[in-house]
């Protein structure tokens, strides 16, 4: 939590993996049917943008805010899937869980 707002909080290896260091830039997309994609290709103007930042092999994604509380509910944990697109596009599909 941070100032009473869910937080959604990505770091290291995984990030690496994906390719993603810091600076990456990743538009974010809601979905529906409660996804949230967070991409490196930018899909439509009004896109919401978050920074990777971090260190190079620490690198840090934080997510949060009143549109995180909103998003993650009443579930306690979230699921993280791994996706390439459009060729060599990263993008991260993030769906609120209870675990």
């Amino acid at each position: 939590m941070n100032k009473n707002c869910r937080r959604i909080w990505l770091e290291g290896t995984r990030l690496l993996d994906a390719g993603l260091v810091k600076g990456t830039a990743l538009h974010r997309q809601m979905y529906d049917d409660g996804t949230m994609r967070l991409s490196t290709h930018r899909t439509h103007d009004g896109d919401k943008r978050h920074t990777v930042a971090g260190k190079g092999d620490r690198p840090i994604l934080d997510l949060c805010g009143k549109w995180v509380t909103a998003f993650i509910g009443d579930h306690t944990h979230f699921t993280v899937e791994v996706r390439t697109h459009d060729g060599d596009a990263v993008a991260l599909y993030i769906t609120p869980a209870t675990i």
